[in-house]
């Protein structure tokens, strides 16, 4: 880049309404700093792998795994505009499941027996289907974290853990809502007596009536 005339180093030469960015480009320039490069750094495809992480954050990627591989971070950022349109729908909450387990499920409140709350929804791992062994605190607190960056924004979810009851009922692994509250992310077992009092499906899962009151066998 060719130097540039002293008379238009003095002064401003933009308008009074000028952008900051024009003005950041101006004062660049000023400075004989060369910008040819500037379009391939906002390019997933030629930006420089260090630079990365960068240009992730400049586009409000909700979900960034360091080590990932040099492709999967360019097709992350590449992804970024379109998946931020699909934020907000069930479609993007169902995709960022299929990434932890195709078996987790989404069940709307209307879909819930008894009916829950509108606008609200769970993201269930049934026993049956998905083990134990797959959902530790850290997996299940990254399930909840990344479908709450792209559910609706007018919904809340419980992430509910199911599992297989023997004789005894098990305490539920949840957490809830767009707060990030997480009540417990371990199933443990429940020792309380009362659990003995209640009606339970095949599951150990309490029976509740229609008013959500849940049902005692005496």
């Amino acid at each position: 880049m060719s130097a540039l005339p002293p008379e238009l180093l003095e002064k401003s030469i933009l308008p009074p309404n000028a952008t900051d960015a024009e003005r950041a480009i101006e004062d660049a320039m000023r400075a004989d700093i060369d910008l040819s490069e500037v379009g391939h750094l906002w390019n997933p495809a030629t930006c420089p792998a260090n630079i990365l992480p960068i240009l992730a954050w400049g586009f409000a990627i909700s979900r960034w795994d360091p080590n990932w591989t040099e492709a999967e971070k360019r097709a992350a950022v590449a992804d970024a505009i379109p998946f931020h349109r699909r934020k907000g729908t069930r479609a993007i909450v169902r995709e960022v499941l299929d990434r932890f387990n195709p078996l987790l499920q989404i069940v709307e409140w209307w879909q819930m027996s008894p009916r829950g709350e509108p606008h609200t929804f769970e993201v269930r791992a049934a026993a049956a289907d998905i083990p134990a062994s797959f959902l530790t605190s850290e997996t299940a607190a990254a399930i909840i974290r990344d479908v709450a960056s792209v559910k609706p924004a007018r919904s809340h979810f419980t992430f509910v853990q199911s599992l297989e009851a023997q004789a005894t009922a098990w305490g539920v692994a949840a957490a809830t809502s767009a707060t990030f509250s997480r009540t417990r992310l371990d199933a443990a077992h429940d020792p309380d007596p009362y659990w003995d009092s209640l009606l339970q499906t095949e599951d150990g899962e309490p029976i509740a009536n229609e008013a959500g009151a849940l049902l005692e066998t005496n």
